[in-house]
């Protein structure tokens, strides 16, 4: 009925139909989710907790969190003796008046084991600040679902979706997605290649083999929130779009679901719920703020007030609601170059990061770890794509700001030369000179860090538009169509 109504409305009202849902849900940096993704947000926590951990440094303590998570997607595996019904996905499980969760998934009569999503607070897994006060336990008497008992569990096992996860599950859920196979080809076919960088600044081997404490601070943390975490997010919209079932309007869920879950991992859930900057996300929508200030990039008359947030994130917003409707409206193929672009504008603040690094380098001579270790990081997060456009022009920027090179090897080749192959693949990669901007400092731009082309004509700019896209996430109907309106709301409420 849900759809009948919202198209009548539209036709009766002229009123908007961004979203046709089932439930409203809080909304998350101005985006409105059509399911519940806030237990995927919180993955953030986990970032925060690593970076928390880095400071002091305690690289064990940020390994385990990274490793074992602790804030999203908390699950029990509950042991339990032979079913004797069927118990259904989403049915309510409560272990007295604390441990409440519901049915993963489903389970048939004569099943020994039920998977339960929590809702009650359990946090364990690698944290330093466990809270136990809502798991299901051993000694916490039988469990109910929906009002059924079936006994007291045998043994319980707390699980944690992980940012380790993004990573090392990438080979088999992202094989054959088009932006993963180019990241898993430039990295020498290592389909966890990402987890593999911030294990060799936890561990100090490979890549970090000769890195101060500074350095793998930095691979650390930038490689989990830039590398592994930006991956997941192309992953959800490239799964969202696969899963969705060309013009079914009443059949896409799940792949909604999927596409709130990007959106979820892009934001984190320290970001709130408009559209601004907080300045306290750890994920890729606080990275885009930071370093629109950087590069005369923000909203605003002056580009550089970072409260306002970042022209990146206003229009990935506009990207998020567009891809969502056309998902919801069974426009399978139509969310594809949405989606396409949303991977470009998400390109944006990795060429920022490096460019900036690349300059502290090259013209500002600072080589201490950290310095060095920041450029790595952003480079080694956006060389894939660059080469999937310029081998010549990766190759490059790789000689000039990988981790493993010595300091005298650093940024040898002129900072102008660096400069001009990252702006050389600015098409290939679907961005322009004025998304990315130039390095700002205070009055005017840095000299040399200019925006390419001319300075004027990027004062103000905003991001190039969606090839495509459409200007509202809601397509209106026609006068023509009034009669199958009706007809259609009529056979949903029947």
């Amino acid at each position: 009925m849900k759809v009948g109504l919202c198209l009548v409305a539209v036709f009766v009202a002229g009123v908007e139909c961004e979203l046709l849902r089932k439930l409203s849900y809080a909304k998350m940096v101005g985006y409105e989710p059509a399911s519940d993704v806030v237990p995927h947000s919180l993955i953030d926590l986990d970032q925060a907790e690593m970076e928390t951990h880095l400071k002091v440094p305690d690289f064990e303590k940020a390994k385990n969190i990274y490793m074992k998570g602790a804030h999203s997607g908390a699950t029990a595996t509950l042991t339990i003796d032979a079913l004797s019904t069927d118990l259904g996905k989403g049915a309510e499980v409560r272990q007295g008046a604390a441990a409440i969760g519901k049915m993963k998934k489903a389970a048939s009569a004569t099943s020994t084991s039920i998977t339960v999503s929590y809702k009650s607070v359990c946090k364990e897994g690698g944290t330093a600040t466990q809270d136990v006060s809502g798991c299901f336990t051993t000694t916490g008497g039988p469990i109910s679902v929906n009002g059924f008992v079936i006994g007291a569990p045998s043994y319980v096992g707390n699980n944690y979706r992980t940012l380790m996860g993004f990573s090392t599950a990438a080979k088999d859920k992202m094989t054959g997605q088009v932006f993963y196979d180019v990241y898993y080809q430039y990295y020498g076919k290592v389909g966890d290649y990402a987890h593999q960088r911030v294990m060799a600044a936890l561990n100090k081997q490979g890549i970090c083999q000769a890195c101060d404490d500074d350095a793998r601070v930095e691979i650390a943390k930038k490689t989990s929130a830039y590398m592994n975490v930006w991956m997941y997010v192309v992953r959800e919209f490239e799964d969202a779009i696969a899963d969705c079932k060309e013009g079914c309007i009443d059949c896409n869920d799940d792949p909604v679901h999927a596409w709130d879950e990007g959106v979820a991992f892009y934001a984190g859930s320290l970001e709130g719920t408009d559209n601004a900057n907080s300045e306290s996300g750890k994920l890729l929508h606080a990275l885009a703020d930071k370093r629109c200030g950087n590069f005369k990039t923000c909203l605003g008359a002056d580009g550089i007030d970072t409260s306002k947030g970042s022209k990146v994130n206003a229009a990935l917003l506009t990207e998020f609601k567009n891809g969502q409707a056309k998902l919801l409206g069974g426009k399978c193929k139509e969310a594809i170059p949405i989606k396409n672009r949303i991977v470009e504008l998400m390109s944006v603040p990795l060429v920022q990061g490096a460019l900036r690094y690349a300059y502290k380098v090259g013209v500002q001579n600072l080589r201490n770890g950290k310095t060095v270790a920041e450029g790595a990081a952003f480079s080694a997060a956006i060389l894939p794509r660059i080469h999937a456009c310029d081998a010549t022009a990766a190759k490059l920027i790789s000689d000039n700001m990988n981790m493993e090179l010595d300091a005298s090897s650093l940024m040898s080749a002129p900072h102008e030369k660096v400069k001009k192959a990252f702006e050389s693949t600015y098409k290939c990669l679907g961005i322009t000179c004025e998304d990315v901007g130039g390095l700002w400092n205070a009055n005017s731009y840095f000299d040399g860090a200019e925006p390419c082309g001319s300075p004027a004509a990027t004062n103000g700019a905003s991001p190039s538009p969606s090839p495509g896209g459409e200007s509202s996430a809601c397509v209106h109907l026609q006068p023509a169509l009034f009669l199958w309106a009706l007809l259609l709301a009529f056979v949903h409420h029947a």
